[in-house]
């Protein structure tokens, strides 16, 4: 699967929410193969809390799925299956890929600012990975 056309529309029409909470898992599984630094957990995390408030007890350190995860609230705007093929598309991207496709969105400066954040900080820690190589 990639990321045609038709794929882009979609993710494009989405509210910025229901697109975050469809592509941070995929963000989150990439980044984190990449890097698992505290800091990338928490902006990791940062970016899904902005849209739902984590619960007191959950996931401290990012170790456990973030709430917003799951679906909740009114019904998406979009079909299980269309979400399925879009999902699969977004696997094939690589990681600043969906880092883009989140910055592209209309977002507030807060969540813009968390976005170059995580991009600017996983430059940094690919290169300092690649030197230690």
């Amino acid at each position: 699967a990639h990321l045609d056309k038709r794929h882009r529309d979609l993710l494009k029409a989405l509210p910025y929410e229901l697109r975050v909470r469809i592509v941070l898992p995929i963000l989150r599984q990439k980044a984190l193969q990449l890097d698992s630094s505290p800091e990338t957990l928490r902006l990791l995390d940062e970016i899904g809390e902005m849209y739902v408030p984590r619960p007191r007890d959950a996931w401290p350190g990012g170790l456990q799925e973030p709430s917003f995860m799951a679906p909740t609230g009114p019904a998406a705007p979009i079909s299980r299956q269309s979400e399925h093929t879009l999902t699969s598309a977004l696997r094939s991207l690589t990681l600043r890929s969906l880092i883009v496709s989140l910055n592209r969105a209309p977002a507030g400066e807060r969540q813009q600012n968390t976005i170059d954040d995580l991009l600017h900080h996983l430059r940094l820690r690919s290169g300092r990975l690649a030197a230690r190589a």
